[in-house]
Parts: structure tokens; C-alpha cells; sequence
């Protein structure tokens, strides 16, 4: 290996020692963060006394022409920060080249690397989310009126609607939102300055290094910040939630699509057909964004495992760590770009819908209360009646909405001794007037939909103010950094 074996160690890696070892496959997603940081420790360095202004200038000059180059690192290379320095080397000599490593480690650049990399991607998770949110918010929109069936145990529980259904997810996802966000914060800061393990005995300025490579401020001890990968951990474990929900959506997509139920109609784009049954429409995105949440579930089992025993400081089993960041973060992000397309492509069934909720007597909560409201029963009593209507009317091939109120009148009385008007009956089994009675906070109610939408259309206007805050306060850090750099 050049440059670093050159020294206390003869000889060379063998070739499969080499490839266990290396990390050439997952270095390019970094390439670039390096880059930057190089350019911000050269003007650290500048700063600090330790290169002249014409030194800073030609270094920053050769380390400018990699940037956005296609770097990959070689057979006889360790790592893209050696590549790097090498190239830089190549252009201005390796009296001024050997400097570049002055006062740091490929410890701290290496960590620091890791969360601007990591950084970008959770900018682009933070964006998908968004973008699936107001895909189930437009879905939401037009679906508020639609009554549906709601659910417990996969059985038909209370009259909903679909828009109610559809807010539900905008709220969990809305919640990965926050503990994506809440992450990055943490992801933002900067190990650089801590050297190997134990700082620098060059007076270089850390929070400056910060502040030009947009970090909100340092992870201050200098053992902490080249060991650490919880940060790693904390958003793929943030990836994880979101992907649970992402595959539970998605198993109610392959269900509510199938023949049995046909609550849904997929788009042809996200289905397949059969090899051998031309009737087949198979949910095959659906299918494939379930499995894709094992994935991510799987990274984040391995980063832990990785981390679970390794002493203080660096290790280089911390560069494993990495490659399943990467994969996690890739796979989310792809999923939430294609479950929002299958969302915002979905149609409802309304027919099928209206008729499922008019024969399965999910109404008999509310007449159970209309009992205890206008009969004067007790709860209990109530829901004993109710059940062997029910049961009485299912052994008949009926249902409570779809029985003449008038006769479910002469049962009610039959089995408790009240009596009930006709008219409280029909509008006690109605679906439509099941869902609008429910106007508690966050209830199916229209009203409280209506409310609930307009809040939730502020929410996302307030996410993407957020991520546009992000990203031009890193912009800034950059234009800074840059002004620095022509001014040298």
C-alpha cells in the first residue's frame, strides 16, 4: 500500500487480506465530503499559521479539480483519503502535498466524512417523506367522504371513512418526519480536530472547520468523536420505524387489492401479470416495498452487532458499520419515492366499499349506544342485545342496515322490553351517520376531517420550510467556505 506502509511496515497486504480489508467499494459515496474537508483543513491551516497563503492557494486549487470527479480507489490504495492526498501530491509535489495531512487523521476525516454524506442523505429521506405525505394528503382529500369499513383484528370493527384511513398514516409518517429531523441534529456535528483519538498539538480551530463544512457545532471529546457511530445507528434505527409503517401500509395495499376484498384498483405500472395466467394483476410493488423493510431491519441488526463490542477508539471494524448506513439509507429512500407514486395512483373502490360497511354490521356500536342514550340501559346491557341481533340477523344472511328498522324495533323490544322509534333505529345504523356522530378530536367525523386536513396541509408547508432552512444554511456554510478559498 503506498504512502502509509512506507514506514513502520515492509512488505505488502496479500491480495485477499487487501480486499477484506479495504473499503474501496463504499468509499465514492464520500468522495466528495473529503474533498470539502481537506479544503476546510487547509484553511485551518492557513489560519493557524502552519501554511502560507500561496501553500493554501495551490493546495485548494488541486484538491478544487477532484471535487465532483469520479475517484475510485485502486488495487495498491487503502482508502479514498489516500487516493486524494496521492492526487493532490501528483499536482503540487510531495514537499507541499505532505502537508495536507498536517494536524489531522483519517479518524476524525473519516467520521466527519461519514455524517456530511449521511447528512445529505437524510435531507433526501426528509424530502421523500414529505413527498408521501402530501401524496396521502391529496389522496385523503378526495377521499373524505368515502365510508369505509374500519378495522381490528382484520375484522369489520366501526364505519370510517377513507380519508380518516389515509390521515391515520399521514400522522405516523409525519412522526418519522420529526425523529428524522431530530437525528439530524445530532448527525450534525463535527469530529474534525480530533486527530486520531487525542486532538492535535497544532492550534488548529476546530469550530471554525465546523463552521465551513455547515456543521451546527462539534462533538467535543476527541475520543468520543472518532469512536462513535451511534449517530449511524439513531438514523437507521429511525429508517427502521419508518419502514415498518411503509411495509404495513403496503400489506394492506396487497390485501385490499386482492378479489376478496377489492377496495382498491392498482395502477398497471406498479402491478405484474403471470408468466403462465393471463388474468393475473399481481401487487408487486407492494409486495417487494414489504420485503425491502427486512432490509433495512436487517442493516441496522448488523451496525449493533458491529458496534456492540468494540473497545475505545477507532476500530476498523467501524468502516463495515458504514456500508450498511449506505444500504439502508438507499433502500428508504427508493421505497418512499415509489410508495408515494403507488399512493397518489390508487383508486378506491366506492362501491365496493359503501356496500362492504352496509352488510357487515359494524353499525352496532353506535346502536348499542343509541340503547344506552334513548333506552336507559346500561352499557353492558346493551351490548348483550346488540350481539344476538346480530347474531340472529347473520345466521338470517342479514345485517343491521340492511334490516327494516321497524323490525329491528319489534327485536329490541322483544329481548330487553324497550322500545324504540323506528326513526332513532334507522338513524342509528346508518354508516354514514356512524362516522359524522364520531366527532371527537381526530374522530371520522366530516367536520373534524375537514379540520384535521386544513392543520396537516400547515404541517407540511412547515416541514418543507424546515428542510429549505437546512439546506440554505448549508449553502451558506459552503459560499463561505468558497470565499475564503479565493480570497487566499
Amino acid at each position: 500500500m503506498k504512502i502509509t506502509r512506507g514506514g513502520r511496515l515492509t512488505g505488502d497486504l496479500t491480495e485477499d487480506v487487501a480486499r477484506l480489508t479495504s473499503s474501496a467499494e463504499h468509499d465514492p459515496y464520500i468522495a466528495d465530503a473529503v474533498v470539502e474537508i481537506n479544503l476546510a483543513h487547509v484553511l485551518a491551516l492557513v489560519k493557524g499559521g502552519y501554511l502560507s497563503g500561496e501553500e493554501g492557494r495551490w493546495l485548494a486549487s488541486a484538491l478544487g479539480e477532484l471535487h465532483g470527479k469520479a475517484l475510485t480507489v485502486p488495487p495498491d490504495m487503502e482508502d479514498i483519503h489516500m487516493v486524494i492526498e496521492e492526487e493532490v501530491t501528483k499536482k503540487v509535489g510531495p514537499d507541499l502535498g505532505g502537508k495536507l495531512h498536517t494536524g489531522k487523521s483519517r479518524n476524525d476525516q473519516v467520521a466527519t466524512a461519514v455524517r456530511m454524506r449521511l447528512r445529505d442523505f437524510l435531507i433526501e429521506i426528509l424530502s421523500e417523506v414529505n413527498s408521501l405525505q402530501a401524496a396521502l394528503f391529496r389522496k385523503a382529500s378526495g377521499a373524505a367522504e368515502v365510508v369505509m369499513p374500519g378495522f381490528t383484528h382484520l375484522q369489520h370493527a366501526q364505519p370510517v371513512t377513507a380519508g380518516h384511513y389515509l390521515l391515520a398514516y399521514f400522522d405516523m409518517f409525519g412522526r418519522d418526519f420529526q425523529r428524522i429531523r431530530e437525528c439530524f441534529a445530532r448527525v450534525n456535528l463535527s469530529p474534525m480536530g480530533a486527530a486520531a483519538l487525542a486532538g492535535t498539538g497544532f492550534r488548529v480551530n476546530r469550530d471554525l472547520t465546523a463552521s465551513y463544512l455547515g456543521f451546527d457545532g462539534l462533538v467535543e471529546n476527541t475520543i468520543d468523536a472518532v469512536s462513535s457511530r451511534d449517530f449511524a445507528i439513531e438514523a437507521v434505527s429511525a429508517l427502521s420505524i419508518m419502514m415498518a409503517q411503509v411495509s404495513r401500509i403496503s400489506e394492506e395495499i396487497v390485501i385490499w387489492s386482492s378479489q376478496e376484498f377489492g377496495y382498491l384498483d392498482l395502477p398497471d405500472d406498479h402491478s405484474s401479470t403471470s408468466s403462465i395466467m393471463p388474468q393475473k394483476k399481481n401487487p408487486v410493488t407492494a409486495e417487494v416495498l414489504r420485503a425491502k423493510s427486512a432490509d433495512v431491519f436487517g442493516e441496522l441488526t448488523a451496525m449493533v452487532c458491529i458496534m456492540k463490542g468494540l473497545p475505545l477508539a477507532y476500530n476498523l471494524d467501524m468502516q463495515e458499520v458504514t456500508a450498511h448506513l449506505w444500504r439502508a439509507c438507499e433502500m428508504s429512500s427508493l421505497s418512499l419515492r415509489v410508495l408515494a407514486d403507488l399512493v397518489d395512483k390508487l383508486k378506491f373502490n366506492e362501491a365496493r366499499l359503501s356496500d362492504a360497511v352496509r352488510r357487515d354490521s359494524s353499525v352496532a356500536t353506535e346502536l348499542a349506544d343509541t340503547l344506552v342514550r334513548e333506552g336507559g340501559m346500561t352499557f353492558r346491557k346493551a351490548h348483550q342485545v346488540v350481539g344476538s341481533l346480530v347474531k340472529d340477523l347473520s345466521a338470517a344472511g342479514s345485517s343491521l342496515t340492511e334490516e327494516d328498522p321497524a323490525k329491528l324495533a319489534e327485536m329490541i323490544s322483544a329481548a330487553s322490553g324497550k322500545s324504540l322509534p323506528a326513526d332513532s333505529l334507522r338513524a342509528a345504523v346508518d354508516p354514514a351517520r356512524n362516522v359524522n356522530v364520531r366527532a371527537t378530536t381526530g374522530g371520522p367525523s366530516s367536520s373534524e376531517v375537514k379540520r384535521v386536513l386544513a392543520e396537516r396541509s400547515r404541517a407540511l408547508s412547515s416541514q418543507e420550510a424546515a428542510l429549505s432552512g437546512i439546506k440554505i444554511i448549508l449553502a451558506k456554510s459552503a459560499e463561505s467556505m468558497q470565499s475564503e478559498l479565493s480570497a487566499l
